[in-house]
């Protein structure tokens, strides 16, 4: 018995103290601590699974439309610069082009729509493809409602109050007009009964009660919208080639340097899916280039093998 207690104080002990230790500071510095040990983590993972880590991905966010009766003019470009924000500490290796930029593309100022309330996915990515964007992000305001719930324990059980926020995102790849994700984010607020009775008035809420809701939605939408690119290969796309030159819509800005390899594959095959949507087909690979010369958004290169390249045939950094 003495050996074993002995053993306890020698080797147990530290341990013990050391766990104590660590779950006050946990205690101490509250769920904020373990939320930037967990976004941390996934920020690492993402890097360390990403495949061309060297080579930045351009994504395009399109206008958030509110589809609510909550009128507000600036919602939509509160989500934009917060969601921005989001992606780009999430994933450093992302270019976002966003609303107002000079480099954005102005195709995308609205949606290409093939039937009311249906996205045109392929003319969404044409005009990706055009621009030299790995994706193109699009989302809406789909809910802001009054909610209540009963919280405590038996007879001391009491009404809180609530909005719920509601946006979907989705986010679809320029290679193959495919969606990457298509997700409906949800955050609940706790208000008081004053403020939930205004949602229903023509006052309407209070736009710092949603902002609280947004802000919220969006850490999360970015670290899903990050995750659901950074973990794709990088593609550009040829704009042109003539018998001495081939020009990419990719550049400086993504990471690409003089004496950079590609494979080139055939990505013009279309099919049709469900509901008459059209996809690319990802094909064969047709040749290789090189990167001669390099601007800040367009590259040159030069043919090493293959023939019959076109333009609009996308490139992936040789392996």
């Amino acid at each position: 018995m003495f050996n074993i207690m002995k053993l306890f104080d020698v080797e147990i002990r530290p341990a013990v103290g050391l766990l104590f230790f660590l779950a006050a500071i946990v205690m101490m510095t509250g769920c904020s601590t373990v939320h930037s040990i967990e976004k941390s983590t996934k920020h690492m993972v993402r890097d360390f699974k990403a495949p061309d880590s060297e080579l930045k991905k351009t994504i395009a966010l399109m206008p958030f439309e509110n589809r609510t009766t909550f009128k507000d003019g600036e919602m939509d470009e509160r989500i934009t610069q917060n969601l921005t924000r989001a992606m780009t500490s999430s994933c450093s290796n992302i270019v976002v082009e966003k609303p107002g930029d000079s480099n954005y593309p102005e195709e995308l100022a609205r949606l290409p729509m093939q039937m009311p309330g249906k996205i045109d996915n392929f003319d969404l990515a044409k005009i990706g493809r055009r621009f030299g964007l790995n994706g193109v992000v699009t989302g809406s305001v789909v809910n802001i409602s009054p909610d209540n719930k009963k919280k405590g324990i038996l007879w001391f059980k009491d009404t809180h109050y609530y909005v719920q926020v509601q946006i979907s995102a989705q986010v679809y790849d320029t290679e193959t007009a495919a969606k990457l994700l298509d997700e409906s984010f949800v955050h609940e607020v706790e208000v008081d009964e004053g403020d939930l009775e205004s949602v229903n008035t023509e006052s309407g809420i209070q736009a710092s009660i949603i902002d609280e809701a947004l802000k919220a939605i969006v850490d999360k939408m970015g670290e899903k919208i990050c995750t659901a690119v950074i973990l794709q290969p990088w593609k550009g796309f040829i704009t042109s080639i003539d018998a001495h030159r081939i020009m990419i819509n990719s550049g400086k800005k993504t990471g690409l340097k003089i004496g950079d390899l590609f494979d080139v594959f055939d990505s013009s095959g279309i099919f049709k899916g469900a509901g008459g949507q059209r996809f690319f087909i990802p094909g064969v690979k047709v040749g290789e280039i090189k990167i001669t010369t390099v601007y800040p958004d367009k590259a040159e290169a030069i043919l090493l093998s293959g023939k019959d390249i076109q333009a609009g045939f996308s490139i992936r950094a040789k392996e």
